[in-house]
């Protein structure tokens, strides 16, 4: 019995001994890490679909929609593949961390935090500008960011809790607590950890004239409001890039008045808790993005505007095009719309 099944084995291999060959390749290089990822054009997440509440929004004709850009790990056949796709770029890992000690994985952890800084900023921002009443109910504020001349045990993702038995409140705060100490003294600091209470100390120092503990944090508010909306995001979405259209959409499910009128609107820009609309990364993806999913506005922030418009003359994309600088610009540009 044995005998038969190893002749069959044996058999089998011989027979199929390319197309097994082929199969052990493939496996080893999409196992092969070349330390560079691939962009791509994108698309877009349609965010009025993505909001809920228990309690009464307005419904839209339309949709507002937030454009992404397509980011694929470059394991060795996706490298190739960049190198050959016109439309795919390739970039070192090292180009788009912000230190040569920095991972991968601490990009994407910083790039969540970012995207749920985007969500609440964005709420905060529809609410008052809809006149809806808010409270902030509490703040975190998580490391972004930690240079190499931090010498405290912080790492991006931690909860900053207190510093030297202050309780801690937001970055501003803690900025003019370091202002107040000499260089070389320590600060202690309580930072929560993947669930666990951990406790480090760093000395100030100083560079261009600043005294610095060499950490950058992000705050994420708590908001507490009727109607308390929810938004359903996936754990892949990330960046805070999506911040405008954001707050498009939650404005616009708590005002009567519809700024879709019907259209498809995809737009791009982070935003600020005073309305300001900043500038992005990967515009011409994004672009490309919303122009394959047939929008019929695509926004941008004012520093991206000439960018995207000049890679829509080069590819000759038919679809309208509005640089804003602020949240109210935004609703201008809407607002001049025609309906659909």
């Amino acid at each position: 019995m044995n005998n038969k099944f190893y002749g069959g084995f044996v058999s089998y291999i011989k027979e199929n001994f390319v197309f097994l060959l082929i199969l052990v390749v493939i496996a080893i290089a999409f196992n092969i890490n070349t330390n560079y990822s691939i962009y791509k054009p994108g698309g877009s997440i349609n965010i009025t679909e993505r909001l809920s509440s228990k309690d009464f929004l307005y419904e839209s004709k339309g949709s507002i929609n937030m454009a992404y850009v397509g980011m694929i790990e470059g394991k060795l056949p996706f490298f190739l593949l960049g190198k050959i796709i016109p439309s795919w770029d390739v970039k070192k890992n090292s180009e788009i961390t912000y230190s040569d000690e920095e991972t991968m994985k601490d990009m994407q952890k910083r790039d969540r935090l970012f995207y749920e800084q985007s969500i609440s900023a964005a709420k905060y921002l529809a609410f008052r500008e809809s006149g809806v009443k808010f409270d902030i109910i509490k703040e975190n504020s998580y490391v972004i960011y930690v240079s190499k001349e931090c010498s405290a045990n912080l790492k991006i993702g931690d909860e900053l809790l207190k510093y030297d038995n202050h309780s801690y409140q937001d970055i501003a705060t803690l900025k003019a607590y370091i202002a107040t100490k000499e260089v070389g003294e320590e600060i202690n600091f309580m930072v929560n950890r993947d669930g666990k209470n951990i406790t480090t100390s760093g000395k100030v120092y100083v560079e261009e004239e600043n005294k610095l503990i060499g950490v950058m944090a992000a705050t994420i508010y708590e908001i507490s409001a009727v109607p308390n909306i929810k938004i359903d995001s996936k754990a892949s979405e990330s960046g805070p890039s999506g911040g405008l259209m954001l707050t498009l959409a939650i404005y616009n499910a708590l005002v009567p008045e519809d700024i879709t009128k019907g259209n498809k609107i995809v737009g791009t820009g982070t935003i600020n808790l005073d309305g300001t609309v900043g500038e992005i990364g990967g515009v011409t993806y994004k672009l490309a993005g919303a122009v394959k999913e047939k929008a019929d506005i695509f926004i941008v922030p004012l520093e991206n505007y000439e960018d995207a418009i000049n890679y829509a003359t080069k590819k000759k994309y038919d679809i309208i095009i509005k640089g804003v600088g602020t949240f109210n610009e935004a609703l201008k540009v809407l607002r001049e719309l025609e309906a659909k």
